[in-house]
C-alpha cells in the first residue's frame, strides 16, 4: 500500500512517496527524484527505522550512522 510523507526528503525537503516493488520498500521524492531503499533496520539510539544510503546505514531522526547495525525487523 503506497503512502506519502509530506516534506520529508533529506535532499530538498519535498514530498516523499513510499512504495514497495518485488524486491524491497523504497522512498522516492517527487520534487528532486531522490531515491533510497528502506532497510528494516532499527536505530539503536532512538528505535526509528534506519535507511541504507551509499555510505552505510543512517537514522534521519537522530543522525546515528553506522556500517551494519544490529538487524531487527520493523514490521
Amino acid at each position: 500500500m503506497p503512502k506519502w510523507k509530506a516534506k520529508c526528503c533529506p535532499r530538498c525537503g519535498g514530498d516523499v512517496f513510499l512504495d514497495i516493488d518485488e524486491h524491497s520498500w523504497f522512498d522516492h521524492c517527487l520534487q528532486c527524484g531522490y531515491m533510497r531503499t528502506r532497510s528494516g533496520v532499527v536505530c539503536p539510539e532512538c528505535l526509528e527505522e534506519m535507511v541504507f544510503e551509499s555510505e552505510g546505514y543512517k537514522c534521519h531522526q537522530c543522525g546515528h550512522a553506522g556500517k551494519m547495525p544490529e538487524h531487527k525487523e520493523v514490521w
